[in-house]
């Protein structure tokens, strides 16, 4: 199916920090990640941006303006470098049309999707801080990170804003609990990036299986 899918679409590029979807516009299509990875961003009635989630090669985003002709719900941002294919809308629905299975199976991932959301809020509902941001940093490593020696780099253009409203906590909160796990030695940071240099450590703190257990 993924070839099939490629074969109707064109391939895109998009350099670090560059838009490919945007919140609120009108666009009939969508966009097949090859390789590299994307933000999901939203904002709320305040203005504050929220990061939704990260997506990498071999997801679909912008799939829901295509199938229900709405404005685009979030923002997608190229975290690092993206090679993408970009499906117009016409020519997915005549692909639907004529593989019906492949509708059930992008239902079946926007379930999983919305899933994995609600139960993660419901486990961390009353965690703390420090919980919460130890969960979210292990799970980015472990998905998304790159293992580099005695360390798993995570090159997400992610700010502490957008680290605060994914797990529901104020910038200056994350500021402090990121401050206190670089005293713990368990991370360092630099522009743009984050080494994680004890994963287990973080994978305790935020109640998660530690590797090879």
């Amino acid at each position: 199916m993924r070839e099939e899918l490629l074969s109707i679409g064109s391939p895109q590029r998009y350099s670090p920090g560059q838009e490919i979807l945007l919140e609120g516009a009108r666009e009939d299509y969508l966009v097949l990640l090859k390789s590299g990875r994307v933000k999901v961003t939203g904002r709320l009635g305040s203005g504050q941006e929220v990061l939704i989630a990260i997506r990498v090669g071999g997801d679909v985003v912008g799939e829901m303006a295509v199938i229900d002709d709405v404005p685009r719900s979030a923002t997608v941002t190229a975290s690092d470098d993206v090679e993408a294919y970009v499906i117009q809308g016409w020519a997915m629905r005549r692909f639907l049309e004529e593989r019906p299975e492949v509708t059930l199976e992008i239902a079946r991932l926007s379930t999983r999707r919305l899933r994995k959301a609600n139960s993660w809020r419901i486990a961390f509902a009353d965690s703390s801080v420090r919980v919460r941001l130890a969960w979210m940093l292990a799970e980015l490593a472990q998905e998304h990170g790159i293992a580099v020696r005695s360390y798993v780099l995570i090159c997400l253009d992610l700010t502490q804003t957008e680290l605060g409203a994914f797990i529901g906590a104020k910038q200056s909160a994350v500021h402090k609990t990121l401050a206190s796990f670089r005293d713990e030695g368990i991370i360092t940071t630099g522009s743009r990036r984050m080494e994680v240099m004890k994963l287990d450590r973080l994978r305790e703190i935020g109640g998660l299986p530690t590797i090879g257990r």
